[in-house]
C-alpha cells in the first residue's frame, strides 16, 4: 500500500484568481481545461473567487496514491517531471510550502472542491481579509507519485 512521502498545506492569499504550483514540467501540456493551465514550468489553477486564502494541500506518495473519499467538482491527472521540489509560488515569485520530490516522471493528480463558493466578498468579513478564514472557501489537492 502506498505511503504519503511528504506533504504540506498552504493558505495563499489569491490574487487575479491565479494559484501556481511548480516546478513541473510536462513533454505535451494538457489542453482544454479552463480550471487549470499550463504556462512554462509549473501549474496555473483558475479559482473561481479573488483575495481570499484557498487550502491548498500538496502531497508525495511512494506509489498511487489513494483517492480521499470527499466529493470533488473538479479531478484530472496529468504526467510531469519534477526537478526535486515542488511549491506554492505567487504572482510576486515568492514560493510557499515547498516539499521535496525526487527528480523523475510522475503522475499529477489534481482535485478541487468549493470552486462554487458564494463570491468571498458576500462570504468573508472582513473583505478583503486581513488573512485566512477558519474555514476555506475552496479547497485543493495535487498528489504526486512516480510514474509507472
Amino acid at each position: 500500500m502506498a505511503k504519503v512521502v511528504d506533504a504540506v498545506e498552504i493558505r495563499p492569499r489569491v490574487f487575479y484568481r491565479t494559484i501556481q504550483i511548480g516546478p513541473v514540467f510536462f513533454e505535451e501540456p494538457p489542453a482544454d481545461d479552463d480550471v487549470v493551465e499550463i504556462p512554462g514550468d509549473g501549474l496555473r489553477l483558475n479559482s473561481s473567487d479573488n483575495d481570499f486564502y484557498p487550502l491548498v494541500r500538496l502531497e508525495v506518495w511512494d506509489g498511487p496514491a489513494s483517492r480521499p473519499s470527499e466529493d470533488w467538482d473538479y479531478e484530472r491527472d496529468f504526467r510531469a517531471s519534477s526537478s526535486g521540489h515542488v511549491s506554492v509560488v505567487d504572482l510576486g515569485g515568492v514560493a510557499y510550502g515547498m516539499i521535496q520530490v525526487p527528480s523523475g516522471t510522475y503522475v499529477l493528480r489534481l482535485l478541487c472542491r468549493g470552486r462554487e463558493h458564494l463570491v468571498a466578498t458576500l462570504a468573508l468579513d472582513p473583505f478583503p481579509p486581513e488573512g485566512p478564514h477558519e474555514d476555506p472557501l475552496e479547497f485543493w489537492l495535487l498528489q504526486m507519485w512516480p510514474a509507472g
